[in-house]
């Protein structure tokens, strides 16, 4: 008969995780994921004035005290993966021990945002409706719900037709049609993309748009990122690949109030301590996988394992994106060199922003990050991109025949393009990651909103219990 294996912490209950070379039960791995969360929560005196309960004091009134409490709101994104569940979950624990302790007080307020696509809604209110009606019974009414549709981008603001010239790298802005101001929506711009990584990289930059912007219009206190260490680490590697490097230390800046759309919040990623296969054990534990969406948490440090492994799906590595061939890495050195993973988060907290060779503060406007260098004159420098002349005539019979092709038309349109957008059009600062980007979209041309939208006053839904689910 095998030897049960018991927790190292409280010596008394069987091991269900191993983690970090260490057995835990249930309770005791739920709590060590909750205490390494709440540390991140109490990291300074700006978070620590947000999530505590605030009392009168020397300083303070009652009153003011209390105003306090009240206007301390967080917004999380819930994206419905294990690590934005787990993180709630965590959060929805310390406002109840808030209430036991307290007498009904609590020192913070969430709001949750979700960001949808209209194919995609029904499913994440049914799945809304269950977490609220389950996980967070208790205190469902406490928490606000917005549904911010992904389409809400292109809303209440002037479209630009933003063109990449691959022979100079410079990319040029003019107004788009009229007839596209209202009817251009981000799936038209996912479709023009020929890769998933360009698709993915553009609706990242959407997505984190839309959730900042209703943070800065919303006055929420701070964002809650549901990033695991694992998580953090491959997007470091991911943004060094598509030339983002330079986004590094503002994505992982939890200490400054974040400045891309001039928001007074500060952003906080509780979980940058705990790894993916820990986040998705705690999902296991604690019966968290119903509430998941397009992710299957792993049972890797289960002592019992629960998942088929023959009805998991892989991808191929040529249709992976940059993400998540960098995922797939740490993956797999999990298990054996999670010190790696924690050393790459490390360091990249250590870098710092690039000098700056421009001689104006410049934004790129695309993705709102700052600029530090031209990356169009650095590409002109490396890049040989005008092409051998035409030196016979089997040379121009074989041209004519290529611009008969299809190949051929495709690259005619786009020439004509550029000469249009040479003549009518004006340079758009741009940084290195999104020139690349752009030259993986459909004739290296997209729509893009002149000014950010207004979150709060477009598509928003604010998702509210029926009477059949109290």
């Amino acid at each position: 008969m095998t030897e049960v294996q018991l927790c190292k912490r409280c010596s008394s209950e069987p091991a269900v995780v191993v983690s970090r070379k260490e057995p835990f039960c249930a309770i005791c791995f739920r709590k060590f994921i909750s205490l390494k969360q709440r540390k991140q929560m109490m990291s300074d005196q700006y978070f620590q004035d947000i999530f505590k309960v605030m009392y009168q004091d020397k300083l303070k009134s009652a009153e003011e005290a209390e105003k306090l409490n009240v206007e301390s709101r967080v917004l999380v994104p819930l994206s419905f993966g294990s690590a934005s569940i787990v993180m709630l979950d965590v959060l929805n624990d310390t406002l109840q021990e808030q209430l036991d302790v307290h007498r009904g007080k609590v020192g913070f307020h969430v709001d949750i945002i979700v960001c949808y696509f209209d194919t995609e809604l029904q499913l994440l209110e049914e799945k809304l409706g269950a977490i609220l009606n389950g996980r967070l019974r208790e205190n469902k009414h406490r928490y606000k719900i917005h549904m911010v549709n992904v389409e809400s981008f292109y809303k209440s603001s002037q479209l630009l037709r933003v063109h990449l010239q691959d022979s100079s790298y410079t990319v040029r802005k003019v107004s788009a049609a009229a007839d596209l101001q209202n009817e251009y929506t981000v799936k038209e711009l996912l479709s023009s993309c020929l890769n998933r990584s360009a698709r993915e990289d553009l609706l990242n930059i959407i997505r984190t748009a839309i959730i900042k912007l209703f943070a800065t219009q919303g006055g929420y206190k701070a964002i809650l990122w549901g990033h695991s260490m694992t998580r953090l680490a491959d997007e470091i590697i991911s943004l060094v690949v598509k030339g983002r490097a330079s986004d590094i230390a503002n994505s992982l800046n939890d200490s400054n109030f974040d400045c891309e759309f001039e928001g007074s919040f500060k952003n906080l990623h509780p979980m940058r301590d705990i790894l993916l296969s820990e986040i998705d054990a705690y999902c296991h534990i604690s019966e968290l996988v119903q509430y998941t969406h397009n992710y299957i948490p792993q049972d890797t440090l289960l002592t019992k394992k629960v998942l088929n492994t023959e009805t998991i799906g892989s991808k191929l590595t040529r249709n992976m994106t940059i993400n998540e061939l960098a995922r797939q890495y740490f993956d797999n050195i999990e298990g054996n060199y999670a010190n790696i993973i924690s050393t790459v988060v490390r360091t990249g907290a250590k870098l710092d922003d690039p000098s700056n060779t421009l001689s104006t503060s410049t934004r790129c406007e695309i993705c709102n990050s700052k600029l530090y260098k031209d990356g169009s004159n650095w590409l002109r420098q490396i890049t040989v991109t005008s092409s051998h002349p035409l030196e016979n005539d089997d040379d121009e019979s074989l041209h004519d025949a290529w611009a008969l092709s299809e190949q051929g038309k495709i690259r005619g349109e786009y020439l004509r393009l550029t000469a249009d957008m040479e003549n009518r059009g004006q340079v758009l600062p741009t940084c290195y990651g999104c020139i690349l980007t752009l030259g993986e979209v459909k004739f290296k041309n997209i729509y893009w909103p002149e000014s950010p939208p207004d979150i709060l006053k477009e598509t928003l839904r604010d998702f509210v219990l029926s009477d059949d689910d109290e």
